[in-house]
């Protein structure tokens, strides 16, 4: 099987030079493309919070960005199996070591997986998303997708506009988990400030 290209549209608004996102997957090896130092992060399939936690000890910390009842863009929509005009719970955080953010994420959480015991989703605060998706043996997931992000696509300018590092050229992931068999996204962007810093 060879390199398996998603390219739905996502942005509202976006032009069609915009709106093409290149996530990847291959064979079930995501990473094959992905380089040195940066593909130990972006095809880590355990729990990245606890990565970061070994590297910065007390240092770690999680920085709400935005939370909120948005419309996903249309590639998240298209993923989740949702209808464009339906909203959903979007969280955006930077995974911080310190006051130096090294990976943005973002989580799309459709209404109905809000129920049935993962209500508190919608009031995480500062708590890592990663301590409830891979608490015992983790949760069950879809296969990863990667992509380098492209100045001008839509989830490079909306993560990358919160006064944080520039986004474009990092490479990003991204997996539909089932927690109590329901679905979120969760997307990741790896900054280029986790590759430059010390354990």
């Amino acid at each position: 099987m060879g390199m398996r290209y998603c390219r739905p549209f996502c942005g509202a608004g976006a032009s069609v030079r915009q709106a093409f996102c290149q996530w990847r997957i291959r064979d079930g090896r995501p990473g094959a493309r992905v380089p040195s130092p940066e593909r130990a992060w972006v095809v880590e399939t355990g729990s990245l919070t606890a990565g970061l936690r070994q590297r910065c000890g007390r240092a770690f910390n999680v920085r709400v960005l935005d939370q909120g009842w948005y419309r996903p863009a249309l590639d998240e929509a298209w993923r989740l199996h949702l209808e464009r005009r339906h909203v959903a719970w979007v969280r955006q955080v930077a995974l911080c070591c310190g006051n130096q953010p090294l990976i943005l994420a973002r989580t799309v959480i459709p209404p109905h997986s809000l129920r049935s015991g993962n209500e508190t989703l919608r009031h995480l605060g500062a708590r890592p998303l990663g301590e409830l998706l891979f608490r015992g043996g983790g949760t069950p997931h879809e296969p990863m997708e990667v992509a380098r992000l492209r100045a001008g696509d839509w989830l490079a300018e909306r993560m990358g506009g919160a006064g944080l590092s520039p986004a474009s050229g990092c490479w990003a992931r991204r997996v539909v988990h089932y927690l109590r068999g329901r679905p979120l996204l969760v997307a990741e962007i790896f900054l280029p400030e986790l590759f430059h810093c010390q354990p």
